[in-house]
């Protein structure tokens, strides 16, 4: 019997370009029909997850930010969240400036996220906002409350004029005593506090719902759901993935552009429904 399933966002649920195929949604929707707990675990904060969270409908629980955010959308609640104390936030960027000449920075808020020149050309939606000559500024001025931003949840770090591999190692090589890092596709890499992982905030999630790990199935594409993979009773990688989350997985389905998730789960839930 499976208890819950957890889907990586984009690469995943998502097609390549963006949209989310009906056949993915109505597959989701029959999991939560089923009594599955359906559960998007995705590195987006919720400050550009909204048009996603509207078209596939699903209410129950999200994970945000590559762990660091756990909200149940359809009670608008706050269910966990591990945040990166502003000293620290100080300490790494000027220990990476350091290190690193030439690296710039984004601040992800719980609900804004503010970016040095640059960042904005990396990503295809800037949440909102602003973007400030340095990062720590900006978190001088929320600080104070008066724009309601909230609480950092994610560090990213990126240098247009160098190879991503070699930011990224350069990267953990400082940072990593401090803060996880992890990637998902695009040119920066993603620093969150402590040991905070997907698979970390899964696991209390399905500690929270009464669901055992065996009964946990996850699905991903990218180095940020390795751990997830790595961690669920049984993980499916895309055929489309990096070759990391390939090897995490217990197997390797169809590609998104082909509703791979769709595929898979569809064949899940009449497993489910026949033992049930």
């Amino acid at each position: 019997m499976i208890g819950l399933i957890a889907t990586d966002v984009d690469g995943t649920m998502l097609r390549t370009d963006g949209t989310l195929s009906p056949r993915v949604k109505a597959a989701l929707s029959a999991a939560v029909e089923a009594g599955i707990h359906v559960v998007p675990v995705t590195g987006r904060p919720i400050a550009i997850a909204g048009d996603i969270i509207r078209e596939s409908g699903l209410q129950g629980h999200w994970i945000f930010a590559n762990g660091a955010v756990t909200r149940h959308i359809g009670r608008d609640t706050l269910v966990r969240g591990f945040w990166i104390e502003s000293e620290l936030v100080v300490a790494l960027v000027d220990k990476l400036r350091r290190s690193m000449p030439g690296v710039g920075f984004a601040i992800e808020f719980e609900r804004a996220v503010v970016h040095e020149p640059g960042f904005d050309t990396l990503v295809p939606v800037v949440p909102d906002g602003y973007v400030a000559s340095d990062v720590l500024s900006a978190l001088r001025r929320a600080s104070t409350g008066a724009d309601g931003w909230g609480r950092v949840q994610k560090i990213l770090v990126f240098d247009l004029s160098s190879r991503f591999e070699d930011l990224y190692r350069s990267v953990v090589d400082v940072a990593a005593d401090d803060v996880v890092a992890s990637y998902s596709g695009r040119a920066f890499v993603e620093l969150a506090a402590g040991r905070v992982t997907k698979a970390s905030a899964l696991a209390l999630l399905a500690t929270d719902l009464g669901v055992a790990r065996s009964s946990v199935v996850c699905f991903g594409d990218n180095n940020n759901d390795v751990p997830m993979l790595e961690w669920a009773g049984t993980g499916y990688a895309m055929a489309n993935g990096t070759a990391e989350a390939k090897a995490a997985a217990d197997e390797v389905i169809e590609p998104s552009d082909r509703d791979g998730l769709a595929v898979k789960v569809e064949e899940l839930v009449a497993a489910h429904s026949a033992i049930g």
